[in-house]
């Protein structure tokens, strides 16, 4: 079986030699960044499944450093860091991380959230339908694509699976914990600022189709309204 491979990325050696311990014996094959740079010319010469970043140690702005390893590489961003409020949490994410981890860190914790990560990158097995559809939106469960009218949204996994669950839901709400839950994992029921994050770049890209406005909250969750197609 070929190994995973993932990127860990920070100038401190001795959390490098601690996630190296832990990943390899999971399967997956390491490489390690000193540095943003470097990290960025490996992960452009080849793919990875995973890119873990430690954003205590970026040399450069947190926030460029998040733009610039998500254009570099599609794999699930982690990112670990000893920031503990919930606003360096949402602007983690909302440049770019897909999970946002407080050092020192639970191994056992970690390894799960990497786990529903790299989930999130194929279909369920089996869908129980290859399409949901609802007005104008079409959704592919098979590759995991979203289109509106026929033209494909640039989706990323957490968001492609929240918008499949709102088309699936057929205009009725959805919970906040199932949506975290089933998205994210159990262990995040209670962070709703990582759907407030993700329903907001959800919205920004159904915009360009005049949907934005489409999804609405209340009390019951979250819901997409039921669409006519022109």
């Amino acid at each position: 079986m070929a190994l995973m491979s993932a990127s860990l990325i920070s100038s401190n050696l001795a959390l490098r030699k601690q996630l190296r311990a832990l990943l390899r014996p999971e399967g997956f094959k390491v490489r390690e960044s000193a540095s943003l740079t470097q990290a960025t010319d490996q992960l452009r010469k080849s793919r990875v499944r995973l890119v873990i970043l430690d954003l205590d140690s970026a040399a450069q702005g947190r926030n460029e450093a998040l733009r610039t390893l998500k254009q570099a590489s599609r794999a699930p961003l982690i990112v670990l860091s000893e920031m503990d409020h919930d606003a360096d949490v949402v602007n983690a994410l909302d440049q770019g991380a897909d999970d946002f981890i407080r050092t020192p860190f639970n191994p056992g914790v970690l390894l799960a959230r990497i786990y529903a990560n790299l989930r999130m990158l194929r279909p369920a097995v089996p869908p129980p339908a290859i399409y949901l559809v609802n007005g104008p939106i079409r959704i592919d469960q098979q590759r995991h694509e979203a289109r509106i009218a026929g033209g494909l949204v640039p989706l990323s996994p957490k968001e492609f699976e929240i918008l499949r669950r709102l088309v699936a839901g057929r205009g009725e709400p959805l919970a906040n914990k199932e949506l975290l839950r089933d998205v994210w994992g159990p262990a995040h029921i209670n962070d709703n600022q990582y759907l407030r994050v993700y329903m907001s770049q959800l919205r920004k890209k159904l915009e360009p189709a005049g949907l934005h406005t489409a999804i609405s909250y209340s009390r019951q969750g979250y819901r997409l309204e039921r669409l006519v197609e022109e």
